[in-house]
């Protein structure tokens, strides 16, 4: 245990003076039992100290406890010479080596609890760290929960998507593909569309807030460069296209002919990555008009006399 010297000092002086009047009290022997009781009871100071506080109480408390013996039984000019005689008597010796021993193992014992205390903040220490690592850790293990749920619903998504652009009807995999291109782009709206007998293009699908009255066609720059071209546009890159132009359209080609386009409007960014995956979207889609076409040959049993698909 630590304490102050002071302490210390206060205590063993009252402990002192509580033996010494106990010996005045209980023993009618003259000079407070000095050169009568060996050993002197106030060994049982020295003794208490050092079993509490080790060889620091054992040597705060001999001077205290003997000095304020000597103080009050023998004259003072003498009380040196006759304490140091009275210690070197073979009871107060043996006294003093008991102790001694004590102190010892008091010392021995506080050392330990020292090296316990400081094992014990150790591992508090490592507990709060590991504590907070396990904290991360759930954070991580939540966090690969959540992307782990978002990834089995992307490929549920992917799934119906691949499922829908795969079948014959072009209206569904339109939608599919429309679908398909806002969760990659981030468009606001999109349409595909197919060109009628005469040419023109016809909406079969929308996405998004598309505005189906001023549904695009020869008039969107855009979608009439995509056609004429044969290539994917951006609508930033047309000096005619205007706000109410698509951002991006890609064709429909099956063969070597155009029968629709895919377009979409409200994209944050129109780069050549955007434009590349529309035009892979438009691609995969280009699959379902040409299925669409071979089952209309299969039930007519005799090929188109236009190029356009009819849907």
């Amino acid at each position: 245990m630590r304490i102050s010297n002071r302490r210390l000092l206060i205590e063993a002086g009252v402990a002192t003076a509580m033996v010494l009047v106990a010996v005045a009290v209980a023993v009618p022997a003259p000079r407070l039992g000095w050169g009568h009781l060996r050993p002197h009871p106030v060994w049982l100071v020295v003794m208490a100290l050092a079993a509490r506080y080790g060889a620091r109480g054992l040597v705060a408390s001999v001077p205290v406890a003997w000095g304020g013996l000597a103080l009050l039984a023998v004259p003072w000019r003498a009380v040196p010479t006759r304490a140091l005689a009275e210690l070197a008597m073979p009871a107060e010796l043996g006294a003093l080596a008991a102790a001694i021993v004590v102190s010892w193992i008091a010392s021995v014992h506080e050392r330990r609890a020292d090296d316990l205390e400081e094992q014990q903040l150790l591992l508090v220490g490592r507990a709060n760290h590991e504590a907070v690592a396990l904290a991360e850790l759930r954070r991580a293990a939540l966090s690969l929960r959540a992307r782990n749920d978002r990834l089995d619903l992307a490929l549920t998504f992917l799934r119906d998507v691949a499922r829908r652009l795969d079948g014959g009807d072009v209206a569904a995999a339109s939608e599919a593909a429309l679908a398909l291109v806002a969760a990659r782009l981030g468009a606001r709206a999109g349409a595909a569309l197919a060109l009628a007998p005469d040419g023109a293009p016809v909406v079969i699908a929308t996405n998004g807030a598309w505005d189906a009255a001023a549904a695009p066609g020869v008039s969107d720059a855009t979608v009439a460069e995509a056609l004429r071209s044969g290539q994917p546009v951006r609508g930033v890159d047309l000096p005619g296209a205007g706000p109410g132009d698509s951002d991006l359209a890609a064709p429909i080609i099956v063969g070597r002919e155009t029968v629709g386009v895919l377009t979409v409007r409200g994209v944050a960014r129109v780069g050549a990555a955007a434009l590349r995956d529309l035009a892979v979207v438009a691609e995969w889609l280009a699959g379902a008009f040409a299925r669409a076409r071979a089952r209309r040959l299969s039930e007519k049993g005799d090929r188109p006399s236009g190029s356009a698909i009819h849907v």
